[in-house]
């Protein structure tokens, strides 16, 4: 029975929608909607985003990791920015704390060289495959650090047996002696013990380099036991920021904007966990992030009372121009990559000091590295500019902030380039012109990237349009949709109510769409008729998905 009016709702429906959909194109057609003469041209949906320039390797990549990241770049393929910023990140994370850069001659200001970063592209874009293959050396040392844990546990839970064995065996001793009410030395007895215990050795701590996800209380264990600082890579960044802006989060929000300092000592105390001693609180950040999450986040900032400038510290978030799908199947370039693997290897276990780096004291806890002379000459000028110049004259209050911690990108780049140069050449010493010229080249490009980054913000009307714009190209609506249509298909960039109905406007403004109150018997339903003059716009743009 229940089967037989299952059925009978199923063509009652069916029926329904057929009868709507005749109902929808008689009117339509009485209207004239449907005849192409009626309709005028549709006007450009212009509207393009701040220009970025095309990632320049010879500038900005040191040799010794130039040919990888272009070699894996254009074998997935995808724009090399990807790979080149997610290395940049990893080898930062990989320096830590274990050393800085005083940017000063003779102020005691540290940077170390822990970065934020992220790539911006649509879901086809290859962002976590091009992410993937720039960790490939880092997770290589994962792999590494993993076998000689093993192997380490292996010798320690041996040696545990042992020192348990002897531990029994002089409590037995202990215990014999006063069982038997012996004329027994007790006080020799328990300094041996004493002595004994006092050999305990912890079990091995395993070097960390990254975490996917993990709470700020377990971060804080892993922190503690690797004070050089450690990578939160997350293939969405957007749950991570939004979660640091809900409410009762504020503990997370203030911990992970003293990690990005990455020089600092940090206490947390939790009921049931006792208090942690965080020595040092460095932690580099690197993940993907889609145009219209970032647009709804970047809304949600703007409309703040308070913006701290969480998102700012993003210094390394690039947005580049969508690479064209081509087919390619080749070998890697092993020579490349090898090169790369071993520059990463040598990062990981380098001494600092023997590589020109001041010795850490009293008044300065790292090892730290200067510009030599040509350089701080090029930093003093550069900074000078950036705040006297280009900070007053910025306009756009999030961009402004966003510039303000340029103090921090240019030092911390020009550490790691510098670090990379003496792995690759045996060089020693403080950073060079050359070294510095590189980190400024990144900083003018990086602005590029967070200027169409901001400019999410300025039009969100143009971008839904165009998106629209799309969908309507490749015909994925039906004339006479509405807006409860569109929502239903959750398209990237459409998928609020506000959103849809701000392209719409736009579409209807340059003709594309035509939109009627229809009389339902109830409240009216809004319906909107596609130009049929679209078709002869270029049909050659990519879907979005």
């Amino acid at each position: 029975m229940n089967k037989a009016i299952e059925r009978g709702q199923s063509f009652l429906d069916e029926a329904a929608e057929r009868i709507r959909s005749r109902r929808i194109e008689e009117e339509s057609t009485a209207r004239g909607v449907l005849t192409r003469d009626a309709w005028p041209e549709p006007g450009e949906i212009k509207g393009e985003p701040h220009p970025v320039p095309p990632f320049e390797a010879e500038t900005l990549l040191p040799p010794v990791l130039r040919e990888w990241v272009m070699d894996e770049a254009d074998r997935m393929p995808c724009p090399p920015d990807f790979v080149a910023v997610a290395a940049v990140v990893a080898l930062g994370s990989l320096i830590g704390a274990r050393c800085a850069i005083k940017p000063k001659s003779w102020d005691d200001w540290l940077i170390v060289p822990n970065l934020w970063g992220g790539v911006v592209g649509l879901p086809s874009a290859k962002k976590s495959p091009a992410i993937s293959a720039a960790l490939k050396p880092l997770e290589r040392l994962i792999a590494q650090a993993r076998e000689k844990q093993e192997a380490e546990l292996e010798v320690f839970e041996a040696n545990k047996t042992v020192f348990e064995a002897q531990t029994a065996s002089i409590q037995r001793r202990i215990k014999g002696a006063v069982d038997g009410a012996k004329d027994v030395d007790l006080s020799g007895l328990k300094q041996e013990l004493q002595h004994h215990l006092q050999q305990a050795t912890d079990g091995p701590i395993p070097r960390r380099y990254k975490t996917n996800d993990t709470t700020i209380e377990k971060l804080g264990e892993l922190l503690r036991d690797n004070p050089d600082g450690l990578l939160v890579l997350r293939d969405e960044l957007v749950g991570l920021l939004s979660s640091w802006e809900r409410y009762g989060r504020e503990g997370e929000r203030a911990f992970y904007l003293e990690a990005w300092n990455g020089n600092s000592s940090f206490d947390t105390d939790r009921i049931g966990r006792g208090s942690i001693f965080i020595p040092n609180l460095c932690v580099s950040i690197f993940g993907g992030i889609q145009p219209d999450k970032l647009t709804a986040y970047l809304e949600q900032i703007k409309n703040a009372l308070a913006n701290d400038g969480m998102l700012q510290r993003f210094q390394l978030l690039v947005y580049p121009d969508h690479r064209k799908w081509e087919w390619r199947d080749r070998a890697p370039n092993m020579e490349a990559r090898n090169w790369a693997f071993a520059i990463f290897e040598t990062l990981a276990k380098f001494d600092p000091v023997a590589w020109g780096a001041a010795p850490a004291d009293e008044f300065i806890k790292f090892p730290h590295f200067h510009f030599n002379g040509p350089a701080q000459e090029l930093f003093i000028k550069w900074s000078t500019e950036l705040h006297t110049k280009r900070l007053p004259a910025e306009g756009d209050s999030l961009m402004a902030q966003h510039l303000g911690k340029f103090d921090k990108l240019f030092p911390a780049l020009a550490l790691i380039f510098h670090l990379v140069e003496c792995a690759t050449t045996g060089r020693r010493g403080a950073v060079s012109k050359d070294t510095a010229l590189r980190a400024a080249a990144w900083c003018e490009y990086l602005e590029a990237h967070a200027r169409r980054c901001y400019g999410l913000l300025a039009d969100t009307e143009l971008c839904a349009a165009q998106a629209m714009a799309k969908k309507l190209l490749h015909g994925d609506l039906a004339d006479g949709f509405t807006v409860r249509d569109v929502i239903r298909k959750q398209w990237s960039g459409l998928k609020t109510k506000p959103a849809i109905q701000a392209g719409l406007a736009l579409l209807e403004e340059e003709a594309w769409l035509r939109s009627e109150d229809i009389d339902t018997g109830g409240r009216p339903t809004r319906r909107y008729w596609i130009n049929p003059r679209i078709s002869e716009l270029d049909k050659t743009e990519e879907h979005d998905d």
